[in-house]
Formats: C-alpha cells, sequence, structure tokens
C-alpha cells in the first residue's frame, strides 16, 4: 500500500474549519481580539529610523531575483529600517505591512547582523515592531566552522544580515484551529515577497533560504523552544 504523505493528509484536515467563530464580534474571547508584541525590556535597543522612499513596483517586480552572491559589505541603519518598517512594520494608519489571517499577526522578526554600517553593531537582535526599534539580544561570535552548522550553504557568510521569521503560533491556532496553521505560513510569505522587493528597490540582494539547521538556529541563536514559537524563513540579505 502507497505511503501517503503527512503533508497530504494534514493539508486535507485544515480544508474545513472544526472551530466554530461567531460572527458577532461581542461573544469572542478576549484574546482572539487581543494583538500580542513580544518585546524584551531589559535588552539594549537601537532605535530605527523612521523615513520614507518611495521607488516604481513595477519595476521591483521585473527585476526582482535570488542572488546568492554576496560581498560582505556592510548595511546600512537606513536600509535595515526601510526593510523592517515596510515588510511587517506598522505604518502611519496603526496598520502593518502585511496581511493576517484574523488580524492575529502570530510572526516575530529577529535579524542577524553579520556587517554592520554606522549605528549598528553585530549580533542577533529581535523586531520590536511596536516601537520600531531593534533589542540587542547577544552576539553568538559565529566562527566559520560554527556558522557550517547553522547553514548549510557557506555563501550565507558573506550576506551582511539575516533575517529569521518565526511563528508564534497559540496567536493563530487559538482562533483557527488546525487550520491557522496555513494562515501563519501565508504570512510569513506575504513578509518574504515585501523583503525582495524592498531589497530591489534599494539595491541590495536578497536570498530566501531554505538549507537551514532550524534545532540548531532556535536554541543557540533565537533562544526559543521550537514548538511554541518555531522557525518558518529565513531570508539573506547583501550586497
Amino acid at each position: 500500500m502507497k505511503e501517503i504523505p503527512l503533508a497530504h493528509i494534514f493539508h486535507q484536515y485544515t480544508k474545513k474549519f472544526y472551530k466554530k467563530i461567531p460572527k458577532d464580534s461581542t461573544l469572542w474571547p478576549e484574546e482572539w481580539k487581543t494583538i500580542y508584541y513580544k518585546s524584551y525590556p531589559r535588552a539594549k535597543k537601537i532605535k530605527l529610523i523612521d523615513n520614507f522612499k518611495e521607488f516604481n513596483l513595477f519595476e521591483a517586480i521585473k527585476k526582482r531575483e535570488t542572488q546568492r552572491e554576496f560581498t560582505q559589505k556592510p548595511i546600512s541603519l537606513e536600509e535595515l529600517s526601510l526593510l523592517l518598517k515596510y515588510s511587517c512594520g506598522l505604518q502611519e494608519n496603526g496598520k502593518r505591512a502585511i496581511p493576517s489571517g484574523g488580524g492575529r499577526y502570530p510572526i516575530e522578526t529577529y535579524c542577524l547582523i553579520l556587517q554592520p554600517g554606522s549605528g549598528l553593531e553585530k549580533g542577533i537582535f529581535h523586531y520590536d515592531v511596536k516601537n520600531h526599534q531593534l533589542e540587542f539580544l547577544f552576539n553568538p561570535g559565529i566562527d566559520k566552522e560554527e556558522f557550517k552548522k547553522y547553514f548549510f550553504y557557506e555563501f550565507a557568510q558573506d550576506s551582511s544580515l539575516i533575517i529569521f521569521l518565526t511563528g508564534v503560533f497559540w496567536r493563530t491556532l487559538n482562533k483557527y484551529g488546525q487550520r491557522g496553521y496555513r494562515f501563519i505560513l501565508q504570512e510569513a510569505g506575504h513578509i518574504g515577497q515585501n523583503i525582495y522587493l524592498l531589497t530591489t528597490a534599494l539595491g541590495l540582494k536578497c536570498c530566501a533560504l531554505a538549507g537551514t539547521n532550524d534545532d540548531e538556529i532556535e536554541k543557540k541563536l533565537l533562544d526559543i523552544d521550537g514548538f511554541e514559537e518555531s522557525l518558518v524563513y529565513t531570508l539573506l540579505i547583501g550586497k
């Protein structure tokens, strides 16, 4: 008998809503109406620039491509500020740069800065979306050999910045049940495409990376449990 892949089983199971959601939002529990923000109150902060640049969206779409050759040149504070704000940050109207299933916003963003420009420093940072700032977690000081434990492709070492998107599953699953897992991955995809278009517009290079040791990254770099919060998307940024 042919074995059915678990992915197929899960996809079939999540085609339907198995959780009843009242149309009247006044009947919803409070956690369905609350937007949760992760933060590290005791961490050192780096305030990001709140700026704006215009670019031709259609040109960016036409030129967008995955690039794997990086030059180890530093990323600037302005470039990182633009990338984060307009890929997943809060906008002036109070909304975010991406749609989110049920407005649950389960995605958290972390940055491993390898080549910092002025105003930045090397290390792992969490993006505090509510205050548009970086929260310094620690500097792992990864050497070339250790780098191979986390990333399966050597060209990752030459990037300026690595962005990790994690999913805090409870935020979405508590409302939508198992079907909510689809929404979490969709949201990560929205952010990833925004990053691709923004890097193109800014003259940067981008590579969505599948060759990662998720368990090691979660435990050693992001300090998350891999269950309640887990890595869902990794992108290399460079010049």
